[in-house]
């Protein structure tokens, strides 16, 4: 019993944490007494003292078990010192928001992270109170092994370390199907190359989301969060079914269900079959009368209403299930069917019928794996979630009890061996491979801290746009749990104020230009009035391509000049006061005055708004630039902002490039890799570059605002130099001239001959890299940045307002989900929504 306390224990700290760091007070009180009394008395009723000793046998045992959990904590990946399965991106994004977010976890969008929590929550609180993402992954290893080693020492108690070892290598005998795959093949040495550097999980129908039952191994590796608490609370079950009436409490299997909610709800499904079975056949005093059937739902509905509340407010899931017979397209499919249940079930009965008959199994324990094999084919015939989830989780409990079961049966017959040499066989095969440097088909690429500034919507970087991964664990903004039950008031939205940028020479809106400022209910327009560079023959700073307006604007105009960086370093300091009055006035004799209705006065473009100074300057130009800035804003209106453009390294190395002297900055979230490098991926918007600077914005000691890209082009090289930019080109426009071949370079095309194309002159060899902006990379930045940037005012701005960029943004591609649960089909207006 010492091991079992120490599993409560182990499964209960969660729900504590859960209840005072996700609830009010007056919620997490009454499930907390009422846990707190049951581990009580059933440690006193167990007659085990608060402090547990061991023997020396005890402790040898202990040991050996630790051991084995850290062999196989330590190969499948988890903390991250080993290579990680393609389902860490998940476990690594949601520790990583676990410990940079407030709990309860709340999204810009108003959605909180709604997921059962249970594994994530003790790492992610230590992690927390010691120094943050710094050491979660120490803490994720420790709590798996501590987890794991229990589940072996409790599996030796049951039957020794025969049982053991079946558990390690056990898995369905679906190897017969590779054998068949071996004898079809014409080249032996190629399939075993495959076999071994492939995954080989055998998925019949439909992939993803086919008929499959994991294995003991595969489960660990990819989902711990599940199999942990299957297996743990799977294990007590049948130390209280072997123990018979000497199991100290009866309700017990019934908290193990409810422990179960908080882990893994699928889990806990099949699960409450055995504890059902369970309580049936054991006839204990449960359902003896009705006043402790009574008191037994009663304390199962205070110690889950918690659980009941957080999951109510999930949003809607559109999940794929139905009998599976209703997916089944042809004929081959029905036989696959047959075949998923012959191997994953009919092949276990047969070997526990065998037991039965030569009187290894008794009586009672065949009914307990006939009732497994049952539960197993129910969850075989009915389909439930994106990857049929609720199988592969469900069916944990059952394929464990099974597994007992195997371990008291005879190995020495040759059916047996040759079918348990089938089930080892991809478990074996797997645990070679975590020897070796690629472990896994698919491997993480991101470590728990490298998911920083990233919220839970990044998944949808990894999947395809038709499933929705990122819903699966979100909470809708509205839900009841938010405003009567989670501990803070949640923080007021951002005021955002929509913005475009208007770069061109010549102000006249186009219909559509006008329609999408009123669609997307534009406030603010930020206009380039003029450049600033330096004039080679004069000697000075000349202002350059000034805007000509043809018709007023029809909203409020910022006006924003763009100063190269050579201006600073050729201008004198005595000329850095001239140029600032200079532009001053520049900015102020710009106004539409030739628009203005007769007996009209000009007024001042801007009595009381903002001007803006776009400039990527240099620790060399510093001071300068800083010094301009001070000088413009005294030169300009009392009541006028002044602004500055914020690059990304300038955020991250603020100490170092130092702080403009400015009301706000922008935040450009653009041109942040080289485009003169002919190996560059993506300049304009490259997620896995803004990741290195990204989780800086938080910290940076101006007010900021931000500007993301929806303009494309293509970047032109000519014997490995940049050439020239062409503006809204696209990958469509490339693929279709039969004179240009995909390169093996990024986003690139190669021309094959000499030629004209689109009015430019190209020769063969030149060089075409498309870069743009997704729709799903714009998302995520969107997301990011609404979370990062901490002022409450914000402005949300695109650059830039182009009939031509917006077009090519005309079809939806995706969903966004508000806090109210619908979706917008603009995907221009996706972005605006999703920033709040």
């Amino acid at each position: 019993m010492k091991t079992i306390v120490l599993i409560l224990l182990y499964l209960s700290l969660p729900l504590f944490i859960f209840w005072w760091g996700w609830f009010e007070w007056w919620v997490a009180l009454p499930p907390s007494l009422a846990l707190g009394y049951f581990l009580f008395t059933f440690c006193k009723s167990s007659e085990i003292h608060l402090r547990i000793t061991f023997g020396s046998i005890e402790i040898t045992l202990l040991f050996a078990c630790l051991l084995l959990a850290l062999f196989w904590t330590y190969f499948s990946g988890v903390g991250g010192f080993r290579p990680q399965h393609f389902d860490y991106y998940k476990h690594n994004l949601i520790f990583n928001n676990l410990v940079r977010y407030d709990w309860p976890v709340r999204y810009a969008d108003g959605s909180y992270l709604c997921y059962y929590h249970a594994y994530y929550l003790p790492p992610a609180l230590l992690a927390g109170w010691v120094g943050g993402l710094s050491y979660v992954h120490y803490f994720t290893f420790g709590w798996t092994w501590l987890g794991l080693g229990l589940l072996f020492a409790l599996l030796y108690r049951l039957n020794g370390w025969k049982l053991v070892f079946l558990f390690l290598f056990f898995n369905s005998p679906e190897a017969i199907l590779l054998i068949y795959d071996a004898f079809k093949s014409s080249n032996f040495l190629h399939f075993l190359k495959d076999f071994w550097q492939n995954d080989h999980t055998i998925e019949l129908i439909k992939s993803p989301g086919g008929l499959l039952f994991h294995s003991h191994v595969d489960s660990f590796i990819a989902t711990p969060q599940h199999a942990l608490p299957a297996w743990l609370s799977t294990a007590v079950l049948l130390t209280l079914w072997k123990e018979k009436s000497k199991a100290p409490l009866t309700s017990l299997p019934f908290v193990l269900v409810v422990f179960l909610l908080y882990w893994s709800p699928l889990v806990a499904v099949g699960f409450l079959g055995l504890t059902l079975y369970f309580s049936f056949v054991q006839k204990t005093l449960v359902f003896s009368s009705f006043s402790n059937v009574f008191r037994l739902l009663f304390f199962v509905a205070l110690l889950s209403y918690p659980a009941l509340i957080f999951y109510a407010g999930h949003v809607p899931l559109n999940e794929v299930n139905g009998w599976w017979w209703s997916f089944l397209n042809t004929p081959k499919d029905a036989v696959f069917l047959v075949v998923f249940i012959v191997l994953e079930i009919g092949i276990w009965a047969v070997l526990i019928g065998m037991g039965y008959k030569n009187q290894t199994i008794s009586k009672r324990d065949f009914n307990l794996l006939l009732c497994s094999l049952l539960i197993l084919l129910g969850l075989a015939l009915y389909r439930y979630g994106h990857f049929n989830d609720l199988a592969r989780r469900a069916s944990l409990p059952a394929l464990m009890v099974i597994c007992w079961g195997l371990s008291t049966l005879s190995v020495k017959k040759p059916l047996m061996i040759f079918t348990l040499g089938l089930c080892a066989a991809l478990p074996l095969k797997q645990h070679f491979r975590w020897l070796s440097a690629q472990p896994y088909s698919a491997i993480v690429d991101k470590k728990i801290k490298e998911f920083t500034p990233y919220s839970i919507h990044y998944l949808s970087k990894y999947h395809p746009d038709s499933f929705d991964v990122t819903a699966q664990y979100l909470g809708k903004a509205d839900a009841s749990y938010l405003r009567y039950f989670a501990p803070d008031v949640p923080s007021k939205p951002k005021e955002v104020t929509r913005a475009f940028y208007y770069w061109k020479s010549t102000f006249q809106l186009t219909d559509y230009e006008k329609k999408a400022l009123r669609r997307y209910n534009i406030q603010r327009l930020y206009v380039k009035f003029f450049d600033v560079d330096w004039d080679i023959s004069t000697r000075q700073a000349v202002p350059k391509a000034a805007i000509r307006f043809v018709e007023n604007p029809p909203l409020e105009v910022i006006p924003t000049v763009f100063i190269t960086n050579r201006t600073l370093e050729k201008l004198s300091w005595g000329g850095v006061d001239e140029l600032s009055k200079k532009i001053a006035e520049k900015i102020q004799n710009l106004n539409p005055s030739p628009l203005l209705r007769q007996g009209e006065e000009k007024q001042p473009l801007i009595p009381s708004g903002e001007v803006q100074i776009d400039c990527d300057w240099s620790l060399a130009t510093r001071a300068k630039y800083f010094r301009l800035l001070t000088q413009l804003k005294k030169n300009l209106p009392n009541s006028t902002r002044l602004s500055a453009t914020i690059r990304l390294h300038q955020i991250k190395f603020y100490r170092t490039t130092g702080v403009p002297p400015v009301e706000r900055g922008m935040l450009m979230y653009y041109n942040m890799d080289d485009w003169k490098n002919i190996k560059t991926e993506n300049s304009i918007l490259d997620l896995n570059v803004a990741g290195r600077y990204a989780d800086y914005v938080s910290a940076y000691p101006l007010p900021l605002d931000v500007v993301l890209p929806v303009f494309r082009w293509a970047v032109v090289y000519r014997n490995g130099r940049f050439l020239r930019f062409v503006n809204h080109l696209t990958h469509r426009q490339l693929q279709a001239y039969p004179f240009f071949k995909k390169s093996p370079l990024p986003n690139a095309y190669r021309v094959l001959q000499n030629g004209t194309f689109l009015g430019i002159p190209v020769r063969r060899g030149d060089l075409f890299r498309v870069e743009e902006s997704t729709l799903e990379n714009l998302k995520i930045s969107t997301q990011t940045l609404a979370q990062e940037i901490q002022n409450r005012k914000v402005t949300f701005a695109l650059y830039h307002l182009d009939s031509l960029n917006l077009t090519y943004y005309a079809v939806p591609t995706a969903r966004v989900f508000l806090p109210q649960g619908k979706g917008v089909q603009d995907p221009v207006q996706q972005l605006f929504q999703t920033f709040r």
